[in-house]
C-alpha cells in the first residue's frame, strides 16, 4: 500500500472518531437523577442476576437492605420473567434537601403482562437519593400514587331478566 493511501485512510478514520464522539450522549453518573435513571434502565432490561447486584450498586440504606433480601428466585421473578417495557420517565421536581441528600418526585410508565392480561401503569413517585463517599445512591422509594389501565376492554355479561 502506498502512503497517500495510508494517509487518506487515517485521516478518514480520524474524522470519524471526532464525529462519532460527538454523537454519543455523554451521561453524568453522579449526579442523583442519572443514578435514578440507571436504576430504572437496568431494572426494566434486567436479563440475569448480575443485574441484581448492579442494582444493589445504586442502593443504600433500607433500599438495599430490600433487595438484598430477595432470594435469586424473587428476582427472577419479579425483574427478569415479568413482562415489563418502560414506556416513559419524567422527572418532575428534582429537590435539595441538603448538600447531601436530593428529593427527586418522578413519574413512570410502563406496560406489563401479556395478552388479555396486558396492562398500561403510571406511578408517581418520591425517590431520596443521598451521597456517600462522593457517589450519589438511592436510599428511599415512596409511592404516591398508581394508576393501571387494562389495555384488552373488560365485557360484562349480565344475566337477563324475564320479561313481563
Amino acid at each position: 500500500m502506498n502512503v497517500f493511501k495510508v494517509i487518506f485512510y487515517r485521516q478518514v478514520f480520524s474524522c470519524c472518531l471526532v464525529v462519532l464522539a460527538g454523537c454519543v450522549e455523554k451521561v453524568d453518573h453522579s449526579s442523583p437523577i442519572e443514578v435514578l435513571r440507571n436504576y430504572i434502565e437496568i431494572s426494566f432490561n434486567a436479563k440475569n442476576l448480575e443485574d441484581k447486584h448492579k442494582m444493589e450498586q445504586l442502593l443504600t440504606g433500607d433500599a438495599k437492605q430490600r433487595l438484598f433480601a430477595w432470594s435469586d428466585e424473587q428476582f427472577t421473578h419479579a425483574f427478569i420473567e415479568t413482562k415489563r417495557s418502560l414506556a416513559h420517565l419524567n422527572v418532575l421536581e428534582n429537590r435539595k434537601m441538603s448538600d447531601q441528600e436530593v428529593a427527586v418526585t418522578y413519574e413512570l410508565t410502563f406496560e406489563e403482562g401479556e395478552g388479555e392480561k396486558r396492562a398500561k401503569i403510571s406511578q408517581r413517585k418520591l425517590c431520596v437519593v443521598v451521597q456517600e463517599s462522593a457517589a450519589w445512591k438511592i436510599k428511599e422509594v415512596r409511592n404516591i400514587r398508581e394508576s393501571i389501565e387494562y389495555l384488552k376492554e373488560l365485557s360484562l355479561s349480565l344475566p337477563m331478566s324475564p320479561s313481563k
